[in-house]
C-alpha cells in the first residue's frame, strides 16, 4: 500500500514463518520496537528487530489472526467463491502492489450530479494545502446550538455542519427529526454538511427504542450463501430502514445538498451492530459489513437514484474496507485524550494506504483538533475535522464529555489559533456551490 514499508522487490510478504501477520504499514509501531497493531491483531514490521523467524510461504492471506483462501477474482476486497469466504490478492498485506492507483476525478457514482460533482473537486482541490473546519450538531438536544457555540468561542464558523439520522424511525416529539431541515439550513448559508446514521436495530419493536450498541441488541447483518439473506425478517426490517433514510437523503438532494455520507461508522469497533465480532455463522465480521456496505451503495445509488452523495468510508481498520469502486473519501475518528494538538500522523499513513486507489482522508471524528502548523509539517493533510458535540451542560462547562465548550479537550486559545490559522478553511471562506 502506499505507506508500507517494503521488501526489496517492493511488495511485503504475507506472514512470517512464525505465523505472525506482517504489518501493512509501519506507522502501527509509533514506538519502533517492530510490533504493530492492526485489524484488532499484533503485527510485524517487516525487516524491523522483531522480524527474525524468517519469511513465511502461505496461499493464503494473513489477516489479523484470521487464515483467508485467496479470491480467484480480484476486487479489491472481500469476496465468496466455493461456498467460502475469500479476500483479494490486492487487499492481503504484503500480496498486493506497494503503489496506489492515481485518485479519481469524480466521484465513484457515475451520475453523481453537478453540485456533487462540483464538491468534490474543491475538496480535491484543497486537499493536502489546507484543513475545512467541522463541528458536529447536538442531534438529541435540540435547545443547544453547537454551531452557534463554535462562533462564540472563535468568531469564526465551521464550513462543515455534521448531522446524524440516528433518531429518524423514532415516533414524533423524540429531539433529532430535524436534522435533515437544520442540514438544508446550513447548506443555504454557503456551508458543506456531513451526516452519519447510527443505525438503531431494524428488528426492534414499534413501541421500543432500538439499540446501536452491540452490548445492547442481539442483531446481526443476515448472511446466507456469502450475501445478505433477503428471504430473513431481519433484511426485510433493514430495507424498511434504508427507504426511510432513502427518503431524507431525497429530501436533501431535492434542496440542492450534497452529502458527505457516512454510514456504517466505526465497525472495525466492534461496539456497533454492523461490526458485531462474535457471530455464530463463521462469516468474519469485516466480511459482514462490507456486504452491508455494498448493498447500501447500491440501494441508494442504483435503486433510490440519489446522486448526491459522496461516500466516506469509516471502517477504521484496512482489513475491512469494501473496495476502491464504493469509496470517495477514507475517514478515521480519533479520541486520546485530553489537550493533545499532535498531527496524528501515524494515524492518518494508516488510514491513507487502506485502499488501492489514492483517496482523500478526512478525520470524521475528534476531540482535541490537530494543530495545523505540526499538520503541514509532519505532511499529515487531513481533508476535514469534525469536532464532537457537547453535551447538557450550560456554555463553557469543562467536561470531559463536552467536545467543543469549556476547555477540558481544546483551550479557547487553541481553537482562535486554528479557526483563525491560514491553513484553516472556515464558512466564509468557502465557494458558491
Amino acid at each position: 500500500m502506499g505507506s508500507s514499508s517494503s521488501s526489496a522487490s517492493g511488495v511485503i510478504p504475507n506472514a512470517t514463518a512464525s505465523g505472525w501477520p506482517y504489518c501493512r504499514s509501519a506507522d502501527s509501531d509509533p514506538d519502533g520496537d517492530g510490533w504493530g497493531w492492526e485489524n484488532s491483531y499484533s503485527c510485524i514490521v517487516y525487516g524491523s528487530k522483531a522480524d527474525t523467524s524468517g519469511v513465511g510461504n502461505f496461499s493464503y492471506c494473513m489477516i489479523g489472526s484470521s487464515k483467508l483462501n485467496l479470491c480467484a477474482t480480484d476486487n479489491g476486497s472481500w469476496g465468496y467463491q466455493s461456498g467460502a469466504v475469500c479476500l483479494s490478492k490486492s487487499m492481503c498485506p504484503g500480496m498486493g502492489s506497494a503503489t496506489q492507483a492515481p485518485a479519481r476525478t469524480a466521484p465513484v457514482n457515475a451520475n453523481a450530479n453537478t453540485t456533487t460533482k462540483g464538491v468534490f473537486t474543491y475538496l480535491k482541490s484543497i486537499w493536502g494545502n489546507h484543513i475545512l473546519s467541522g463541528q458536529q450538531d447536538l442531534t438529541w438536544q435540540e435547545n443547544i446550538d453547537q454551531y452557534q457555540r463554535v462562533i462564540n468561542d472563535t468568531a469564526r464558523a465551521p464550513a462543515i455542519m455534521g448531522y446524524d439520522f440516528m433518531n429518524y424511525g423514532l415516533w414524533a416529539g423524540n429531539p433529532g427529526l430535524k436534522q435533515t431541515e437544520e442540514a438544508i439550513t446550513h447548506w443555504n448559508r454557503g456551508g458543506l454538511v456531513t451526516f452519519a446514521w447510527h443505525w438503531r436495530d431494524p428488528n426492534a419493536a414499534s413501541t421500543a427504542i432500538g439499540a446501536f450498541y452491540t452490548a445492547d441488541t442481539s442483531f446481526s447483518i443476515p448472511i446466507a450463501n456469502g450475501q445478505l439473506d433477503t428471504a430473513s425478517v431481519s433484511y426485510t426490517n433493514m430495507e424498511a430502514d434504508i427507504a426511510l433514510i432513502a427518503a431524507e437523503l431525497q429530501k436533501l438532494e431535492d434542496a440542492g445538498v450534497t452529502v458527505l455520507w457516512r454510514p456504517l461508522h466505526e465497525a472495525s469497533g466492534g461496539w456497533f451492530w454492523w461490526g458485531r465480532t462474535d457471530r455464530t455463522d463463521g462469516i468474519p465480521a469485516a466480511y459482514a459489513q462490507v456486504v452491508l456496505w455494498r448493498h447500501l451503495y447500491d440501494r441508494l445509488t442504483n435503486f433510490y437514484g440519489l446522486n448526491n452523495l459522496i461516500w466516506v468510508w469509516n471502517g477504521q481498520s484496512g482489513g475491512w474496507y469494501p473496495g476502491d469502486a464504493y469509496v470517495d473519501i477514507v475517514s478515521h475518528d480519533i479520541y486520546d485524550g485530553s489537550r493533545n494538538y499532535e498531527s496524528q500522523a501515524s494515524t492518518f499513513n494508516l488510514a491513507k494506504g487502506y485502499s488501492q486507489q489514492v483517496k482523500m482522508v478526512a478525520l470524521s471524528e475528534n476531540s482535541n483538533i490537530p494543530d495545523p502548523d505540526l499538520m503541514k509539517q509532519d505532511n499529515a493533510w487531513w481533508l476535514y475535522f469534525v469536532v464532537w458535540n457537547d453535551v447538557d451542560t450550560a456554555e463553557g462547562v469543562s467536561n470531559s464529555s463536552n467536545f467543543w465548550t469549556g476547555e477540558y479537550y481544546n483551550t479557547n486559545a487553541h481553537k482562535r489559533h486554528v479557526y483563525n490559522h491560514d491553513l484553516v478553511i472556515t464558512l466564509d471562506e468557502l465557494p458558491d456551490f
